[in-house]
C-alpha cells in the first residue's frame, strides 16, 4: 500500500524471545500532530484534514481500518507534511497488553468511538464507522487546539461520558484555534455532529466526510483515490501485520512456558 501521506512499513526487528518485535519505519523529523497542537497557538489549516487519507484506506479491497486514529499517530515532517502511521497495529499491541486499563491508555481513549470504550481490551473490534468517529474528535482537536473533553481529566470518565451519549460542546469564538467564517463554522460543526453519532450506522462514510470538508472550505470534491499510485498492496500489508502478530504470540507463549 503506497500513498504519500501514509508512513511506509519497512520491516520488523526481533532480537530474542524475551523482547517484543519492533516495527521499522522511516524517521520523521517534525514529531507528531499531538506535539504540534500542544506546543503553542499556531493556527492549523483545516485543509490538513484532506490529507489524512482515511477514505483511501477505507476504499481499498480488502478494506483497511486504522483502528487507532488520534494526533499521536499523525506525524509531521519539517515542512508540515502529514504521515498517517500505526494503522492496524493497535490490534497487535492488544495481544500483549491485555492487562492495561483505560486509565493507562495514554490519554487517547477520548478519541475512541463509544462502542469501543466498553470493550477496549476485550472484543476490540474496530470498523470504518469507529474511524470516522475518531476523525471527528481529531478534527475538533485541530479546531480548538484542545483535546476532546478537556474538562475531564480521567480517561475512564471520558469513556463513561461517551457511552452515555455525551459529546463535546461547540467551541466559542475565543476558544478556536482555527477561525472559520460563520456559515463555514456552522457547516463544519454539523459535520462533526454527524461523524460522532452514537449509532455507528448513522455516521457518514469517510468519502462523504472528505467531500463535505471540501465544501466547507469552498473547494470542489476530489476522487477518494486521488494522489495514489494506483497499486493495491493491502494484502501484502495485512500479511505483514499477521506475521508481526504471529511473532508476538510466539514470544508470549515461550515466556509462559519458561
Amino acid at each position: 500500500m503506497h500513498h504519500e501521506n501514509i508512513l511506509p512499513f519497512l520491516g520488523v526487528y526481533h532480537e530474542d524471545a524475551d523482547s517484543p518485535p519492533l516495527t521499522i519505519v522511516p524517521f520523521i523529523e517534525g514529531g507528531s500532530l499531538c506535539n504540534f497542537l500542544a506546543g503553542g497557538k499556531q493556527a492549523m489549516d483545516l485543509k490538513f484534514l484532506q490529507r489524512l487519507v482515511i477514505e483511501y484506506l477505507h476504499s481499498r479491497v480488502p478494506q483497511v481500518i486504522h483502528g487507532d486514529l488520534h494526533p499521536g499517530n499523525v506525524l509531521l515532517d519539517e515542512k508540515g507534511h502529514p504521515y498517517l502511521c500505526d494503522f492496524g497495529l493497535s490490534r497487535i499491541r492488544h495481544e500483549v497488553t491485555r492487562t492495561r486499563t483505560k486509565q493507562q491508555a495514554g490519554g487517547m481513549a477520548r478519541f475512541l468511538a463509544p462502542e469501543l470504550t466498553d470493550t477496549m481490551f476485550d472484543k476490540f473490534r474496530t470498523t470504518w464507522q469507529s474511524d470516522v468517529h475518531s476523525l471527528a474528535m481529531l478534527s475538533l482537536n485541530m479546531w480548538t487546539g484542545e483535546r476532546p473533553f478537556s474538562h475531564i481529566d480521567l480517561e475512564w470518565r471520558v469513556c463513561e461520558a461517551l457511552v452515555k451519549g455525551e459529546r463535546p460542546k461547540r467551541p466559542g469564538d475565543t476558544s478556536r484555534r482555527v477561525d472559520l467564517p460563520r456559515l463555514a463554522g456552522d457547516a463544519f460543526w454539523k459535520l462533526l455532529v454527524e461523524m460522532w453519532a452514537q449509532k455507528p450506522t448513522e455516521r457518514p462514510t469517510s468519502l462523504a466526510v472528505l467531500k463535505s470538508i471540501k465544501k466547507v472550505l469552498g473547494e470542489a470534491p476530489l476522487d477518494a483515490a486521488a494522489g495514489v499510485d494506483g497499486t493495491n498492496n493491502v494484502v501484502e500489508t495485512e500479511s505483514s501485520l499477521r506475521k508481526i502478530l504471529k511473532i508476538f504470540r510466539s514470544s508470549t507463549s515461550r515466556r509462559m512456558k519458561s
